[in-house]
């Protein structure tokens, strides 16, 4: 799930130490790209260049940035730019109807930007791996999130328009597994701590849930569920006039609780000792905070900001790095994120195509990545899963575009909600 940043209510409580792409860089690269589209309205194509360039020296990587930039290249006859920043977005698995951009007009007759198209068709086409592993009757669940019980085969859904936790049993049969009187707002991210018998709900008030109230805006917290009786054991909630959408949760081997925040610049924790819900790490760095993993131990945090990359985070001393992308990787618009055999499993909601994609880190750098899954013809707006065992399981289509501010739904077109089984173990060709 992505969300807006706001302004905060929380300051740096910590000492941190953090290295990446800032605040001011973001700012000046959104002043930029305003001022850019505004000269190129007016046709003020070099001007248009010039300020294309600065926005992409402040956020590189950025996929609709470096096509910009290169319409602005193309239209002040810097062919062999444009054609160099079209071959890193094809590269990148970003899948553009570059042929169809009359900006690119002058590039037609050149051989490479033939090759671009090429890569950009190939890019548009399904790449599938995965099967359904499980449906839900109710189009209207607008669904974010999926957990799995491996004792049962059992699937727990949260629901972010009917404000619940829906229960798919391993022959398939649905039932609500919340109650109305729990008082859940729309469910967001949802972790089984399968030791404990417990099943953590990440919960916040949204426009796009039934029965949203505006004094519930920004009202967020986490509740605690007996997995197996589906009584609410306890609920953390964040205090009432603060903005916040706690959207993802991790659970580590004592039970505590780590949550991000969406809204708020902030990682959040439950101190299974405290029993309290409370600000782990706050950054100005930090601006959309979504799914986060435990890496090689439980002392290296990876989160994802869907507008800035993956943040690595060293949990005992809360020293932070934004990892760096290489040349054709961009790492912007990831939702769900999970650590798969040293590598990081990511969801991409946020580029074209939504996919699923395996990124190879290699220090502080991710230098490569294989696109697992894309244009999946029950993708709509992939958001959050588990892995179990092998395999990747995770909602293929939340249909997020499908309600809107007001809660209204667009029935005509929402489809059944699907779960996909992605295996992730390496294929070898024989």
């Amino acid at each position: 799930m992505k969300m807006v940043l706001s302004l905060i209510s929380f300051v740096i409580i910590f000492s941190i130490t953090v290295s990446g792409q800032t605040a001011s860089q973001m700012k000046a690269a959104a002043e930029a790209e305003r001022s850019a589209i505004d000269a190129y309205r007016a046709k003020r194509y070099l001007e248009f260049r010039s300020r294309m360039q600065t926005a992409n020296a402040n956020r590189p990587n950025h996929p609709r940035l470096i096509y910009n930039l290169a319409a602005a290249n193309a239209l002040t006859g810097e062919t062999k730019s444009a054609l160099d920043l079209l071959e890193q977005l094809a590269d990148m698995g970003q899948a553009y109807d570059f042929e169809r951009d009359e900006d690119f007009a002058p590039l037609r007759a050149d051989e490479r930007f033939k090759k671009v198209i090429l890569k950009g068709i190939t890019n548009r086409r399904p790449a599938i791996g995965s099967i359904i592993a499980g449906t839900h009757p109710d189009r209207t669940l607008i669904a974010e999130s999926v957990s799995i019980d491996p004792k049962t085969g059992a699937f727990f859904l949260g629901s972010v328009h009917q404000r619940k936790i829906v229960r798919i049993d391993s022959a398939g049969k649905a039932s609500d597994f919340s109650s109305p009187e729990d008082g859940l707002w729309s469910v967001l991210g949802t972790k089984i701590d399968l030791s404990r018998g417990h099943l953590w709900v990440a919960t916040s008030a949204v426009p796009q849930m039934k029965g949203f109230r505006p004094e519930d805006r920004g009202r967020s917290g986490i509740f605690k569920y007996d997995l197996r009786t589906a009584k609410v054991l306890r609920k953390y909630i964040l205090p009432d006039g603060e903005e916040h959408t706690i959207g993802d949760l991790l659970i580590d081997d004592n039970g505590n609780v780590f949550a991000t925040d969406s809204v708020s610049p902030t990682i959040f924790r439950i101190d299974v000792r405290e029993q309290k819900l409370e600000p782990f790490l706050s950054l100005p760095d930090f601006a959309s905070l979504q799914g986060l993993t435990f890496g090689r131990d439980k002392n290296e945090l990876f989160v994802a900001d869907y507008s800035k990359g993956i943040f690595r985070i060293d949990i005992s001393t809360k020293t932070v790095k934004q990892l760096i992308p290489g040349r054709n990787v961009t790492l912007l618009g990831i939702d769900g994120l999970y650590y798969y055999g040293g590598r990081l499993i990511a969801i991409q909601n946020g580029v074209n195509p939504n996919r699923v994609v395996s990124l190879h880190i290699t220090g502080d750098r991710v230098d490569s990545f294989q696109t697992l899954e894309a244009n999946h013809p029950d993708h709509m707006e992939p958001t959050l899963g588990v892995i179990e065992g092998d395999d990747l399981y995770y909602v293929a289509n939340s249909q997020w575009p499908l309600v809107n501010e007001k809660a209204e739904l667009d029935l005509a077109k929402l489809r059944t909600p699907v779960i996909l089984k992605l295996g992730l173990k390496p294929r070898h060709n024989k």
